[in-house]
């Protein structure tokens, strides 16, 4: 198995990406490692090929200009993925970069209009692995593109974690004639083909319940909706914190509940999860979070590890094309 890892991009620095990667390492001995970022740094991880860059992508961007970039390390990253036929890239740089030099270079699986980004996100049962897609790759979405995002979550849920999914839409209301026009008319698409597994709509309050293994909406929706899941996470966060330390009271109260609480406030967060994945890429392309610490870096790498391991590539291409 091989893995390009743009080392440079996230908010954190390459400390973060360095430390995440060497976790990953010592894990892994079936791997080989391209790691593309700056050399001098990089030269002190073992058993890792290092192609030099200094440059980030930059964030604004345009399609003509990443077109033409072949020094930012999202670029050689890229190059690389294609020149060396290696099976993934993690990156935690820009999501729009990103996608339109994988879209461009290593292009899209024949049945797939567009590309959606795929995660799994946090729900208040251990162990849940609920999907939310389209989490940002589009702003604006059919109901052709809809569709194709469940048959192809439908088929990643499969291969990583081995059982036929249940998924849902994501509405104002669980009544089959809410939602906006682009829910209902793919709501009533779903009757018409009998895709199997559906639960109907679900709500935005539903959505870390746990209830549906997949929740599909368009990118534009998808990515306000993680947003507000991230930003929930931080602000229970620094409400317990600010709660704990009001008091000697309360400081003792957290010591006799801190391994609980703990284990609760983990479950809200996303570093456990790794990152997220283009799915209809012809290869595994996986964005990590922008301030992705070294923990959380090193298992958006696992996500391309099981990806890579799990076929999931030629298994969502296979599933596609039975369909047609």
């Amino acid at each position: 198995m091989k893995i390009v890892v743009d080392m440079l991009g996230g908010d954190l620095g390459i400390g973060a990406t360095y430390d995440g990667l060497n976790m990953f390492l010592k894990e892994h001995n079936d791997v080989e490692v391209f790691a593309v970022g700056t050399k001098s740094i990089l030269d002190g991880l073992d058993n890792v090929k290092v192609i030099d860059a200094n440059q980030v992508v930059k964030m604004d961007a345009h399609a003509m200009e990443l077109l033409h970039d072949k020094d930012s390390s999202m670029a050689k990253a890229i190059n690389t993925l294609v020149s060396q036929d290696a099976d993934a890239i993690v990156s935690c740089g820009g999501t729009g970069a990103l996608l339109t030099l994988a879209t461009i270079r290593v292009k899209k699986l024949e049945s797939v209009d567009r590309p959606a980004l795929i995660s799994p996100i946090p729900t208040i049962q251990p162990n849940k692995k609920t999907l939310l897609l389209d989490l940002g790759a589009n702003n604006e979405n059919k109901v052709e593109d809809l569709i194709s995002f469940i048959k192809m979550a439908k088929v990643y849920y499969k291969s990583i974690y081995g059982v036929n999914a249940n998924f849902a839409l994501l509405s104002n209301g669980s009544e089959q004639d809410k939602g906006s026009p682009l829910v209902q008319a793919t709501h009533k698409r779903i009757k018409e083909i009998n895709i199997p597994g559906f639960i109907g709509n679900i709500e935005s309050n539903e959505i870390l319940l746990g209830k549906a293994d997949i929740i599909v909406t368009d990118g534009y929706t998808g990515n306000i909706a993680l947003k507000a899941i991230e930003g929930t996470g931080r602000v229970v966060k620094q409400l317990l914190k600010e709660n704990f330390t009001a008091s000697l009271k309360n400081k003792i109260s957290y010591l006799l509940t801190k391994k609980t609480l703990k284990k609760k406030i983990e479950m809200l967060s996303s570093k456990p999860l790794g990152g997220a994945m283009f799915i209809g890429i012809k290869k595994v392309v996986v964005k990590a979070h922008g301030n992705s610490d070294s923990i959380a870096f090193k298992n958006a790498l696992e996500t391309a590890y099981k990806c890579v391991k799990s076929n999931i590539i030629s298994n969502i291409d296979k599933g596609l094309k039975d369909e047609l």
